[in-house]
């Protein structure tokens, strides 16, 4: 290999992460579920909307209307029960240039991890300046039920996750600004850092609306950063195609491309970006009732290729991610 593995860049974004991260009191919901460790909280960077159309016929502004007007009494909650897919791939390769084909794929081979979420958004507190909080409306908690992998491996692993708590604080358009997770103090280390992989993933593509009234046939874009394998600049284009009081259907594209212009070599040499581009394909069905899409599915792969100077050689790292939303079988 000429770089690091990714298994061996996940452990070290993971490393980064929680060396920059505050430490956040845990939410206790209150349904039963295994003790947690106390919550480790990420602040996300604000993402640059920016609207393309606003579409025909009759404008609406679109928010969320998922908060509890009881959130202390359970008897008085909307649960958010939803079957969220995580699918995940990385490959690497090695080849000359004249055999490379500069597009990404629509795909690639993937592990994918089901995880059951049940949970629901209450008022948002008053932010903390001292953990560099950012005001919110919304205060979203999510616990995860028994997750299972198509990679046999991990079955122990991932089930010692269960109960592993995510959340986050956002405003009612649905921009998140504060994410928190709180393993389960008997997790092994393999299954939370799985489990907690999936849900960034899956954090890592928030439903966004804007701030102006849009209609059918809407077109706006959402700015954001994201760490994987590698951290990728990321452009997500939704597409309004009805909506019918609090039901959203939407059309959802995406186009990566990596924050670095070059990659640094085991020998110290660097290899420059030649090319990034995304296949994908996507539709969603929102709910603003509920924190979380409650239908459809994204894939994307993204191709990007590395050369050095005077070489003929050629890196190219395909990494490919689907999420996939549905109501949890009874």
């Amino acid at each position: 290999m000429i770089f690091s593995s990714a298994s061996r860049l996940n452990r070290a974004l993971l490393a980064a992460a929680v060396a920059s991260s505050l430490t956040l009191a845990a939410c206790t919901p209150e349904e039963t579920g295994p003790a947690t460790e106390a919550a480790v909280g990420l602040t996300v960077d604000a993402p640059r909307i920016t609207v393309d159309s606003i579409g025909e016929g009759d404008r609406e502004v679109i928010a969320y209307r998922d908060i509890q007007e009881e959130p202390d009494d359970p008897e008085a909650r909307t649960m958010q029960d939803v079957s969220v897919e995580v699918a995940e791939g990385f490959t690497q390769e090695v080849m000359r240039a004249d055999a490379v084909d500069v597009a990404a794929p629509a795909g690639g081979d993937v592990d994918t991890l089901t995880l059951p979420l049940t949970g629901s958004t209450s008022p948002a507190a008053e932010a903390d300046p001292e953990n560099e909080e950012r005001p919110a409306t919304r205060d979203v908690e999510l616990r995860v039920g028994q997750p299972s992998s198509t990679n046999l491996e991990q079955t122990d692993d991932i089930r010692s996750a269960e109960g592993f708590l995510v959340g986050w604080r956002g405003e009612d358009n649905g921009e998140v600004s504060t994410v928190r997770l709180a393993a389960p103090v008997d997790a092994t280390d393999a299954g939370r850092a799985t489990v907690e992989q999936s849900l960034m993933k899956l954090l890592s593509l928030p439903v966004v609306f804007p701030e102006e009234a849009v209609g059918p046939g809407a077109t706006w874009s959402v700015d954001s950063r994201v760490t994987g394998e590698s951290t990728l600049l990321q452009t997500t284009t939704y597409t309004l195609v009805s909506h019918d009081g609090d039901t959203v259907e939407l059309d959802v594209e995406v186009q990566q491309r990596p924050a670095l212009g070059a990659l640094e070599m085991e020998d110290g040499q660097s290899l420059s970006v030649l090319n990034a581009n995304t296949t994908s394909q996507g539709t969603l069905t929102v709910d603003l009732t509920q924190p979380l899409p409650v239908d459809g599915e994204v894939a994307y792969t993204t191709r990007v290729i590395y050369g050095g100077p005077d070489s003929d050689v050629r890196v190219v790292q395909d990494s490919t991610t689907g999420l996939t939303f549905s109501p949890t079988a009874d």
